[in-house]
């Protein structure tokens, strides 16, 4: 992990990659954003799908607010409000949870054989009454293999900015104080 104080390039580096992984992230909140959207109509007959929605909508708050504090707060070195650090704060572990969910599925997948990958995709062809009978497994274990990198990859970046966030928000606490205690 990168610490943030001590030596000044390690606080350099870490401060481009969280602004990276920051502008990284908006387009997958936004596809996050816009699931929620999708979701929200069957969510209503189904709370189960509560969860799934508040997760999504985590990442989406903690994306957009930590946007924020990065072009107002450390780019223009501007006071920001203490309420936009407890959006990011409490977003945050939110979207940590929803990374972590998001490793542990991929890694689970991804290390499957092709045997009990194959095996895992016929028994949920054959769960699924309403599936179309010729459904091709290989085409559905694809999909799966598909699907969990993104899951991979989305998670790591999710995690890394979110430990980077958080240190942020400890370097340039002084920003979310009033003017008179700066």
């Amino acid at each position: 992990m990168i610490h943030l104080r001590g030596n000044n390039n390690n606080a350099m580096l870490a401060l481009k990659i969280f602004r990276i992984l920051t502008y990284v992230l908006v387009p997958i909140a936004c596809f996050f954003g816009l699931l929620d959207l999708l979701l929200l109509i069957p969510a209503m007959a189904n709370p189960a799908m509560w969860l799934m929605l508040f997760l999504f909508a985590g990442i989406v708050i903690y994306t957009f607010s930590s946007l924020k504090f990065l072009r107002s707060g450390i780019e223009r070195n501007a006071r920001c409000k203490p309420s936009l650090k407890d959006w990011v704060k409490v977003n945050a572990y939110v979207s940590l949870a929803l990374g972590s969910m998001f490793l542990v599925n991929s890694i689970g997948i991804l290390s499957l054989g092709p045997v009990a990958l194959n095996d895992l995709v016929t028994q949920m062809i054959d769960s699924q009454p309403n599936l179309p009978k010729g459904m091709d497994p290989d085409l559905l274990v694809s999909m799966l293999k598909g699907v969990a990198g993104f899951m991979l990859v989305t998670s790591v970046i999710i995690l890394t900015h979110v430990i980077l966030g958080l240190s942020m928000l400890k370097k340039f606490a002084h920003l979310f104080m009033p003017p008179a205690q700066q």
